[in-house]
């Protein structure tokens, strides 16, 4: 007798088929969400990075690399958001809210959260829907530490999301 169709058994085998692939596929695309907001922060980090180093540069110009706490005129159209005097230690820029949110320009969806003295001053930025850091080890946040001492850079460390 010919009959068309498919038997139960090979209905059964494709869902089963189907199932194993849904089962693998599901977890790569939760997972993107994280890696969106990775991505996010290694865009942030590699702004702040350029944004240190034009900083830099124009301390060791003026000289003023040395000084643990100075200021530099950024005026002459550097490319900044907001030219004008920023605060520097060691010729990086100093680590806190105000100066970061003058060199970069980052939308509403960031919060910058200080950290330590002002010797040792630190900077965490994390966006709006992660949960707030606890500690250092935090995922999903970007830490800058600026720099020590005339010998030393300033850090710049990302925690990726999961």
């Amino acid at each position: 007798m010919n009959s068309k169709g498919f038997t139960l058994i090979e209905l059964i085998v494709v869902i089963v088929i189907l199932g194993i692939l849904a089962a693998t596929a599901v977890p790569k695309f939760i997972n993107l969400k994280a890696e969106a907001q990775t991505a996010t922060l290694q865009g942030v980090k590699a702004s702040m990075q350029g944004a240190a180093a034009l900083v830099h540069s124009k301390s060791l110009v003026k000289g003023n690399q040395k000084e643990v706490d100075s200021t530099i005129n950024l005026g002459d159209g550097a490319g900044f958001s907001n030219d004008g005097e920023f605060f520097i230690t060691y010729g990086y820029p100093f680590a806190n809210e105000s100066e970061w949110k003058r060199i970069i320009d980052l939308d509403d969806n960031f919060i910058y959260l200080e950290i330590g003295s002002s010797s040792t001053r630190s900077l965490v930025i994390y966006r709006k829907d992660s949960p707030a850091p606890t500690n250092f080890n935090s995922p999903c946040i970007l830490y800058y530490r600026a720099a020590e001492n005339e010998n030393s850079r300033p850090e710049f460390i990302l925690n990726k999301c999961i």
